[in-house]
């Protein structure tokens, strides 16, 4: 029975461990360099949109949770070069990356099993802060497309 009840217990805390996501990996490695960090729940984050917003907005939103926004001190960019190589790490695939003047933004996702599982977007600028906003959720890749060609947000290339 105590070998039972010890297996039992190792196999909780690793399903427990394997259900964090990428992201919090990042943070947790780079706590120390955070300015700022600050978790919400998907019922939160939905409480900021109405019911007439945008549908395909809210039903990802319902499909998320672990929303969690953080502001690093990247000084002499050491957050950056620490997340490209995570990002490698990680296999994150970049759906979206705009630069302009001085400032850079970025929408990376990881694919699992058809779903999309996370969503990080980074930007950052001349200063020393590193912004990143993550998001766990289970979403396909058509849906993630239907969100992006609803919204109101205009890109132009010069």
């Amino acid at each position: 029975m105590k070998t039972f009840a010890t297996f039992f217990f190792a196999f909780f805390i690793t399903a427990i461990s394997a259900q964090e996501t990428a992201f919090n990996q990042f943070y947790s490695v780079n706590k120390e360099k955070s300015t700022f960090s600050i978790n919400l729940s998907a019922s939160l984050a939905g409480s900021f949109l109405d019911d007439d917003d945008d549908s395909d907005l809210l039903n990802i939103i319902k499909k998320s949770s672990d929303f969690k926004l953080m502001i690093f001190n990247n000084q002499d960019n050491v957050v950056s070069k620490d997340f490209k190589k995570f990002s490698r790490k990680n296999n994150l695939k970049t759906l979206v990356r705009v630069k302009e003047n001085n400032s850079n933004a970025e929408l990376f996702f990881i694919e699992k099993n058809n779903y999309i599982r996370e969503i990080i977007i980074r930007t950052n600028s001349d200063s020393d802060k590193l912004v990143l906003f993550g998001v766990k959720t289970k979403i396909t890749h058509d849906e993630l497309a239907a969100m992006i060609s609803s919204s109101d947000v205009k890109l132009a290339s010069n």
